[in-house]
């Protein structure tokens, strides 16, 4: 599998809330909420413009993103990693990981948030050393706080 990472451009706007509403149209429909679901046409510009959108490409096909926002002093914020299910299971997700360790090498501190009860999530990130240092409840979700230092 050729898996490819390409930094979106304003066009690639559409493309991409078609690939997260895939993503995640079930969390939406078991939490009845999803912040990377249904997404505007401008705040997904806004993202592109504002933070570092990558595509996730297999054979040339988008099949995920990843969305990181760069918060100063070596501080990064990991708000989105998301594949299509028909993708799922792999290795793409662990490629990421490698590609962001690999794009961002002045990281100091990286964070990330996934709901609580998302229990295949929580497996891959302490994985990847993240550990959760907090839990609140957002709206009718109950999520989890990740970080990890480099």
């Amino acid at each position: 599998m050729n898996i490819q990472f390409t930094r979106a451009v304003l066009a690639d706007a559409d493309a991409l809330i078609a690939v997260q509403n895939q993503c995640f149209h079930a969390d939406f429909i078991r939490y009845g909420e999803c912040p990377g679901y249904n997404r505007s046409y401008e705040g997904m510009q806004e993202s592109i413009a504002c933070k570092h959108v990558y595509l996730i490409r297999c054979e040339g096909q988008t099949v995920g993103d990843v969305i990181v926002s760069d918060l100063g002093g070596g501080n990064y914020y990991l708000g989105c990693i998301c594949v299509l299910p028909a993708y799922e299971n792999k290795g793409i997700g662990q490629l990421t990981m490698r590609f962001l360790d690999f794009t961002f090498p002045q990281a100091k501190h990286w964070a990330l948030e996934t709901p609580a009860d998302k229990t295949r999530n929580h497996y891959f990130y302490r994985k990847h050393g993240y550990t959760v240092t907090r839990e609140y409840t957002a709206g009718k979700v109950r999520i989890s706080y990740f970080e990890r230092d480099v």
